[in-house]
């Protein structure tokens, strides 16, 4: 029996040196319960064996419907703009090659986008973040299912979607224009924004996507960089819709923002990345922001740094004794 066209689904994995991992993303994919009507791999020019990785599953699991698209390399936007325009679906899936799914994960979704109804453009799930030193941390389901409906009030508050949990309607990808190539950091961030001006967020209320943490990548040594580009989607977004601006209020779009710095801060605090820290707080001066919380940070910039790593010592002297 022929599924029915609002049921299909376009898995879009971009790649750049997916190796070792990719395979476990393509054994989850394929093991889901809801088949895909089309896997695409994107690899953006992988100067390992992501795309042989990629022919050999083609070959062993021939009835499956593996596509590989080869380009140079061009950025992960790029590779996510690859794949939805050789999609040709309903909907679109995207998982990291260094991430995976449960195998219920687009059936459930699916589920749930139907019964949100036609205004539906996106639909995330819960995550659960695998680090690498194997420690394993489950998302705040209730946090995430905040951000549902017309959510974009939400969206400024700072917990995110994770983009490798998200299924969204091709139709509204393609009206928004797709990934913003341009933008280095925050692309997730930007295209959430400009979907959730176009229909309707649901939530499964499941960890049905698995995000890894590992060597290879270099989120933290861009953080402050990402937090600057996360601030700036923002503004524009705003900019260009101040129709939903005027709605949910720049003094609350303000303070949100004032507590996605906070939270940062207290991040870069207690991982004694101090030069970043100092670097952040000159950036919500910078900006303007102000808050309890910052407050409080702000107090803590007047302790030199030797201060702070020694009573980080003597704290974990403490604490191991």
């Amino acid at each position: 029996m022929t599924e029915p066209a609002s049921q299909s689904v376009s898995v879009v994995i971009p790649c750049y040196n997916g190796m070792p991992y990719l395979p476990e993303a393509l054994d989850s994919v394929l093991a889901q319960t809801h088949r895909p009507a089309q896997i695409i791999v994107v690899d953006d020019g992988s100067i390992d064996a992501s795309a042989d990785c990629v022919l050999d599953f083609r070959k062993r699991f021939a009835d499956q419907p593996i596509e590989l698209i080869q380009q140079d390399n061009a950025g992960e936007s790029a590779a996510r703009n690859a794949g939805i325009k050789a999609s040709t679906s309903t909907w679109i899936a995207q998982v990291d090659a260094d991430d995976w799914w449960d195998p219920r994960k687009l059936e459930l979704q699916l589920q749930a986008a139907v019964e949100r109804g036609v205004e539906c453009v996106l639909v995330h799930t819960g995550q659960i973040t695998h680090d690498h030193d194997g420690h394993v941390d489950a998302s705040s389901l209730k946090r995430a299912g905040e951000r549902v409906g017309w959510c974009t009030d939400k969206l400024i508050e700072p917990v995110g979607i994770s983009h490798s949990s998200v299924m969204a309607r091709r139709d509204t990808l393609n009206r928004i224009g797709g990934y913003d190539a341009d933008l280095r950091h925050a692309v997730d961030i930007d295209v959430y924004f400009r979907l959730s001006a176009e229909g309707v967020f649901a939530f499964v209320a499941e960890h049905l996507t698995h995000y890894r943490i590992h060597g290879g990548q270099t989120s933290w040594h861009h953080k402050l960089e990402q937090i600057r580009h996360h601030h700036a989607v923002i503004r524009r977004f705003f900019d260009s819709h101040t129709d939903l601006a005027g709605r949910i209020g720049h003094d609350r779009i303000n303070a949100a923002l004032a507590e996605h710095v906070a939270s940062k801060l207290e991040s870069f605090w207690w991982n004694r990345r101090l030069a970043e820290f100092r670097q952040l707080l000159a950036f919500a001066d910078e900006q303007g922001y102000q808050s309890e919380s910052l407050g409080t940070w702000r107090d803590k910039a007047h302790w030199p740094d030797w201060m702070v790593r020694l009573k980080g010592r003597v704290s974990g002297a403490g604490s191991g004794s």
